[in-house]
């Protein structure tokens, strides 16, 4: 049975205006009429140029159809923002954290535990402290109900142990504990809205994901984009709600 998605892609620049089918019938009876008056032996030099010109305007036609949507996709690419995308994220694209946090100003991430990013940079937390202004968001685990949780329902989810959300926000505190305090620029806050996004915004650009059911989080698809797009500003406008009205200090 065909795929409706692709049957659909296939065929997404009909339907036509009416003033195309218009140019698309001329072109049609051009070639109609230049193949009659071939095969009738009556002036085929003539039959044969009206065939030509039938279908090259019909290629003409087909290639600007088809620039038209390739000029729209690109322009959606530029007004979102979207610099790049991936099937899956941390470690498995390290290297674009990596350089890009080698000379970050502003750092916010948003996520569950963030296990992953804490055993590849806490090493790197007290140099990021002396360097940057770093908001770290992870999930509350007793909220709303610690036998109900947020990151309960994350773990059955993922197919993860019970508690093991709550055990990773636990040994991140633990190892930024001697960086936070008052007047500290490394600031760990614990968030208690709905988990929707893991969110990485290194300076100008926010590395973005959705939780999706079915295994762990870090094979989700990860996309960045750039400031002055549609979706950084929406996504950093989401981080800070979250941190001013929907979190706490940890």
């Amino acid at each position: 049975m065909p795929n409706p998605l692709t049957r659909g892609r296939r065929w997404r620049w009909l339907p036509l205006s009416p003033t195309a089918w218009v140019y698309l019938l001329l072109h049609l009876l051009l070639i109609a009429v230049g193949y009659m008056m071939v095969l009738a032996h009556t002036i085929e030099a003539v039959g044969a140029s009206l065939i030509a010109a039938g279908i090259t305007g019909i290629v003409v036609f087909v290639y600007i159809r088809f620039s038209q949507d390739t000029a729209d996709r690109l322009r959606i690419i530029n007004d979102f923002g979207i610099v790049a995308a991936f099937e899956a994220r941390a470690a498995r694209i390290k290297t674009e954290y990596d350089r890009r946090l080698l000379t970050a100003r502003e750092i916010d991430v948003m996520g569950f535990g963030l296990n992953a990013l804490r055993q590849d940079y806490r090493e790197q937390f007290a140099d990021w402290a002396q360097r940057c202004r770093v908001r770290v968001l992870l999930v509350d685990p007793n909220y709303p109900d610690p036998r109900c949780s947020y990151a309960r329902q994350r773990e059955d989810e993922e197919g993860d142990l019970a508690g093991s959300i709550g055990a990773q926000v636990k040994a991140f505190l633990l190892d930024t504990e001697p960086l936070r305090g008052a007047g500290a620029r490394f600031e760990v806050r614990l968030y208690r809205s709905i988990p929707a996004l893991n969110i990485c915004r290194i300076d100008n650009e926010i590395f973005w994901g959705p939780y999706l059911v079915g295994g762990p989080s870090r094979n989700n698809p990860t996309i960045i984009v750039r400031r002055g797009g549609i979706m950084f500003d929406k996504l950093l406008s989401h981080f800070n709600m979250v941190w001013e009205k929907w979190s706490n200090p940890a």
